[in-house]
């Protein structure tokens, strides 16, 4: 218990996983803005899609909130969604990150929920990550924060609280994602489609999550079929269990990111599979991120001095000649 104490409010662990995931969450929170910006007022506007009486019955009947249903204004509509784009803005660039991450925080929730129609799931996990990362120091690295030295407290004597609030956001935001994946993989297990090598057919044939071409290949490959199946719940179900281990735990993550690439490429569900890919980001320390760096800042020293001896080889031979 005296180690696990001291593990937890000695200092801040994951601290350059946690920048990159801040970053990460804001870009696509900002794409998920400007990719619909043109349309803007029909897919969230009070007179689009879902008109403003329905969105109040909707938060009603769900005991929720937007600051979309306080007015069915266009004017109040377009100030909102701007704000949202400055605060997502804000946050991206670690502006004022604990205030902004809060109000970001409601911004984003308030334009999901005002129609739910068009999200893919990727906002969930979304959401909830980012309520567990107000707790956390997500401005420590890639911050305007960060330049400005801005310091977390006044108060030295309240350091272990903060590192101890730190970790236990970014413990709970990896244990989340593991129960996910854990549930995930379970609930495919005990479905008889995904045991018997057939769920991949039936999800191709839903024309809004495939693309003709994948659906052709993959659909008419008895092979591809139980392969895809079988490797979502291995991935899945062994995901939580090759964390625990420093080595296995690699292996663990580049599965995750091939089976969300293979999502967002095969079933076009980009924000949902860009969301759990930038989870990753929690997965390796600030020294194995450090020696990451340390590795390429090598690479491409050497590359280039390569090229600039090739190049002062040419010039000197130009010279003889």
């Amino acid at each position: 218990m005296k180690r696990l104490y001291g593990m937890l409010t000695e200092r801040k662990h994951m601290l350059i996983g946690a920048g990159l995931l801040r970053v990460s969450f804001g870009l696509l929170i900002l794409f998920m803005y400007f990719i619909h910006y043109s349309q803007r007022r029909f897919i969230w506007g009070p007179n689009g899609m879902q008109n403003h009486d329905h969105l109040q019955e909707q938060m009603a009947l769900t005991s929720n909130f937007s600051l979309y249903q306080l007015s069915d204004s266009l004017l109040y509509f377009d100030i909102i969604f701007h704000l949202g784009i400055l605060f997502a803005l804000l946050f991206t660039l670690g502006v004022m990150t604990r205030f902004t991450a809060i109000v970001n925080l409601l911004f984003v929730w308030s334009l999901q929920h005002a129609n739910v129609l068009i999200l893919d799931g990727g906002d969930n996990i979304m959401r909830i990550i980012l309520l567990y990362m107000l707790f956390a120091n997500t401005s420590a690295y890639f911050s305007i924060d960060r330049l400005r030295a801005n310091k977390e407290s006044n108060a030295i004597g309240y350091a272990p609280v903060w590192n101890a609030l730190h970790n236990l956001a970014i413990l709970t935001s990896i244990i989340q994602l593991c129960f996910m994946y854990l549930s995930s993989g379970t609930h495919k297990v005990m479905g008889e489609m995904w045991t018997n090598g057939t769920a991949l057919y039936y999800i191709l044939q839903v024309g809004e999550y495939t693309h003709p071409f994948f659906q052709n290949m993959i659909a008419s490959s008895e092979i591809l079929l139980l392969a895809g199946a079988y490797s979502a719940i291995f991935v899945q179900l062994s995901f939580p269990f090759f964390l625990l281990n420093r080595y296995t735990k690699y292996f663990a993550m580049f599965s995750v990111i091939g089976l969300h690439i293979g999502i967002a490429i095969v079933m076009g569900l980009f924000t949902f599979s860009a969301s759990m890919i930038t989870m990753q980001f929690l997965m390796l320390n600030d020294q194995e991120y450090k020696r990451v760096y340390s590795w390429i800042k090598g690479a491409v020293l050497r590359v280039r001095n390569k090229f600039q001896g090739a190049k002062v080889k040419r010039y000197e031979t130009k010279q003889v000649q």
